[in-house]
């Protein structure tokens, strides 16, 4: 009589196993998918800055040859500003959800981008401020022309980006 018990509450405990196994599988699947669209997301949100930045240098090197007003130098400044932030974010969150160092670098480049925006902004010698730092912004220019999206990123090209925008000066 024992052994019929015996049994049955092996097949209830191999059947509470496998309905546990199932719903923990699913559980997994379903947060990987989620990452991955999360990692398509933030490469997406990445696409119009990038290109938008890519010209940062050749745009600022006309506005200072047409001798553009403030109020125009100070609009392309801002977004330019948004762009930067925008990338910032975007690494960060490749860099949360790939661990990958190149992520790491080109947010922290892309935070002193943000900085020197905001420093030129902030300052009467808009165009003189571009002006010394016209050469950095153009090498900038190649690098992004180069990056169609910002998963081709590599990290020369992170670590190159970090050094010049570290180079940038509002004084």
């Amino acid at each position: 009589m024992k052994k019929p018990i015996m049994k049955r509450v092996i097949v209830v405990i191999l059947i509470l196993f496998i309905v546990y196994s199932g719903f923990a599988t699913y559980n997994w699947l379903e947060g990987e998918r989620i990452a991955s669209r999360m990692l398509n997301d933030a490469i997406d949100i990445s696409d119009i800055p990038l290109w938008e930045l890519s010209d940062v240098g050749f745009v600022a090197e006309s506005l200072i040859k047409t001798d553009a007003t403030d109020e125009l130098l100070r609009e392309r400044i801002t977004q330019y500003f948004f762009h930067a932030r925008t990338l910032f974010y975007s690494s960060s969150m490749l860099h949360a959800l790939t661990n990958d160092e190149k992520y790491w670098l080109f947010g922290t480049g892309m935070s002193n981008l943000q900085g020197f925006f905001t420093g030129v902004n902030n300052r009467l010698n808009m165009k003189e401020i571009l002006t010394t730092n016209l050469n950095a912004l153009k090498q900038m220019d190649d690098i992004l022309e180069e990056i169609l999206r910002i998963n081709n990123l590599t990290l020369a090209d992170a670590e190159k980006f970090l050094q010049l925008s570290g180079n940038l000066t509002v004084s």
